[in-house]
């Protein structure tokens, strides 16, 4: 019984090591006038895009267009979004922003009063 416990836990730790670590980014696309470029398809695009990529949609807001998602920890992942979103902005001449997610302050966090 023992060596059935000492086993599972060496097999949980060793998938943990195995598993990749994700990070978070904000991927948007300012409002656009130009009634040619159908945009929603393009933001579908990208989306579909990222979880290919092996990335997950974490969030879709609805004030403004664009969407945060848990991309693989790889340079390789990140270059190749980068690179998708450059050619829609040569292809569309839509802009596509993307930045890594992180937490903001109004203020300087030493300023804060708890």
């Amino acid at each position: 019984m023992k060596v059935s416990y000492f086993v599972f836990i060496l097999i949980s730790i060793f998938s943990m090591s195995q598993a990749s670590s994700l990070s978070s980014y904000i991927v948007t696309f300012p409002k656009t006038d130009d009634v040619a470029t159908n945009q929603n398809s393009i933001i579908e695009d990208v989306k579909k895009y990222v979880v290919d990529m092996g990335g997950k949609i974490t969030h879709e807001y609805s004030l403004i267009k664009g969407f945060t998602a848990d991309l693989p920890d790889n340079d390789k992942v990140l270059g190749n979004l980068k690179d998708h979103l450059e050619d829609i902005e040569n292809k569309f001449g839509t802009k596509c922003n993307l930045e890594k997610d992180s937490e903001v302050h109004a203020l300087n966090r030493d300023h804060l009063v708890a």
